[in-house]
């Protein structure tokens, strides 16, 4: 037999080697999904330079919210008055006639509690805003909660959720504080 001949086996050998071990990795990894949990929990927190009443104000303005709430590709739509419990909150999509809906189920001085379902097919993320602080600068935290519904790589998104939507409530809280601090 020619030496062309006799290493057709050998590779063979190799890509069945290849592929097993893929499938092993496939399959641990499906696995391994199975014990992890599928609830995150994400919090972010920013000084403001500005009184404890200017924040909230900032917060809760029907005509502010949509300056400082960063919404990847849309915004949350504008409206009058500022936001008390059980109010709701359009958020419109650049590119979808599709919308999104934000619900305020808790409003007080020192926190605000609202759900946010981005869009209809999506589960609703619980959101919390502490606010604290005096007449010279204000604490806030921000820390979201919920449960991913994605099939098996949920645990792998939930995993990395800290790392993919506190950039978001990062930018958010910085446009925040940019608002209230150049307010006079």
């Amino acid at each position: 037999m020619s030496k062309k001949g006799s290493s057709h086996p050998k590779a063979l050998y190799q890509l069945r080697k290849i592929t097993r071990i893929s499938a092993l990795v496939i399959l641990a990894a499906v696995v391994i999904g199975f014990f992890l949990p599928t609830d995150y929990r994400v919090e972010r927190s920013i000084i403001i330079n500005k009184p404890h009443d200017a924040v909230v104000k900032a917060l809760l303005g029907g005509d502010s919210l949509s300056d400082w709430m960063f919404v990847s590709g849309g915004k949350v739509d504008l409206r009058q008055g500022d936001y008390q419990q059980g109010d709701k909150a359009t958020i419109s999509y650049d590119d979808s006639k599709v919308q999104g809906e934000l619900f305020f189920t808790a409003v007080t001085t020192n926190s605000i509690a609202f759900d946010v379902k981005p869009k209809p097919d999506v589960d609703v993320v619980h959101n919390t805003i502490y606010i604290s602080g005096d007449n010279k600068s204000t604490n806030v935290d921000w820390e979201i909660s919920g449960k991913l519904r994605t099939g098996f790589l949920s645990p792998y998104l939930a995993f990395f959720a800290n790392k993919i939507a506190g950039r978001n409530f990062e930018t958010s809280l910085q446009h925040l504080k940019e608002k209230v601090e150049l307010t006079q």
